[in-house]
């Protein structure tokens, strides 16, 4: 998750086209109409958390309760932010991440991790948790020279870098070695997204969605016989949409070079290859659908770092995954079933 104080998260490239569009639908006539005629009622809540715009739509038989729900959805985020944020000293990431071991961590931490862990050997390494002090030293190169780490300084970063040096089991989670860290940046906002919209679901809603800068969670929505819309926008072009999609019990997330870049070519930016410690320079986006955000998450960041070819075989050999990368050439490809 972005360090709080820092400007905004720049993902735009997919809009919450979810959100938009139900808003839009409910302030019209005929959806309003619809909602009515349906008993329902809808309500927003957006805030500034982990780092970006935050926002939580819910549809409910009662106007008072479906307000309640989306207020209410902000306790969770801050709940598990108290476990997730990497800027906090004391939270049980930032503890782990000092110490290199954590005793009796949460159980939400062991569940990131631990699917973080898989998809990092799913991937090869493509994704990788403990890519943090790669992060890192980019961040402070650019920000304390304006200028990329000097090669010696990313072999070394690169050394402490290893999925298979994180062990996580009944005693806790360690590292192997001193100097390992972590990054859930690329996992826990989905899954986060996810608890929201498992909260609000249980206490009776008709539907949810929850959007944290371009992670989107989607629960139950269905409104005249269509899901939640989202649109995924084009990495070039802002306000150009490449496509709109309709999910329902999924989660849906984009990565891309132009969130955070360091340098104006792209060259440089917040993604980085944990394989080569250099940031991948064929892709410019990747949004995927998963069956979570959390999963959604994670692919789509290892898509981003694998590419068009590699990334869209990934994709093809995960249940329920699918996606669309947009090459450097603006060149679009889609996994077989994607928009289907």
């Amino acid at each position: 998750m972005p360090e709080p104080g820092r400007s905004l998260s720049r993902r735009r490239a997919l809009r919450i086209g979810g959100a938009a569009g139900l808003l839009l639908a409910m302030g019209g006539g005929l959806t309003a109409a619809v909602l009515r005629r349906a008993g329902l009622h809808g309500a927003s809540e957006t805030r500034t958390r982990m780092g970006t715009l935050v926002q939580v739509r819910v549809v409910h038989p009662e106007a008072a309760r479906a307000r309640e729900l989306a207020a209410a959805a902000f306790d969770e985020i801050d709940r598990l932010e108290a476990v997730f944020s990497g800027y906090r000293p004391d939270t049980a990431v930032s503890r782990l991440n000092r110490d290199g071991v954590l005793s009796d961590p949460p159980p939400e931490l062991v569940a990131v991790v631990r699917r973080a862990l898989h998809f990092a050997e799913l991937t090869g390494g493509a994704f990788d948790p403990t890519v943090a002090p790669l992060m890192e030293l980019y961040r402070s190169s650019f920000a304390e020279n304006d200028a990329p780490p000097a090669e010696n300084d990313v072999m070394h970063a690169r050394s402490l870098v290893g999925y298979r040096r994180v062990r996580l089991d009944a005693a806790g989670i360690a590292f192997a070695r001193p100097g390992m860290s972590v990054s859930l940046d690329g996992i826990a906002k989905g899954y986060i997204l996810d608890r929201v919209v498992a909260q609000v679901t249980a206490a009776g809603a008709a539907g949810v969605l929850a959007d944290g800068g371009g992670d989107v969670s989607a629960g139950e929505g269905e409104v005249a016989g269509t899901g939640w819309p989202v649109g995924v926008e084009h990495p070039r072009e802002p306000g150009t949409m490449l496509g709109t999609i309709e999910v329902r019990h999924q989660g849906v997330a984009t990565s891309g070079d132009y969130m955070r870049a360091y340098t104006d070519d792209l060259r440089h930016h917040h993604i980085v290859d944990p394989r080569t410690g250099a940031s991948p320079g064929h892709t410019s986006a990747a949004t995927v659908v998963a069956p979570s955000a959390m999963d959604a998450d994670a692919l789509a960041t290892a898509a981003m770092v694998l590419g068009p070819v590699h990334g869209i075989e990934l994709l093809e050999r995960v249940d329920g995954a699918e996606g669309v990368i947009v090459t450097r050439e603006l060149d679009l490809v889609r996994s077989s079933g994607f928009g289907a």
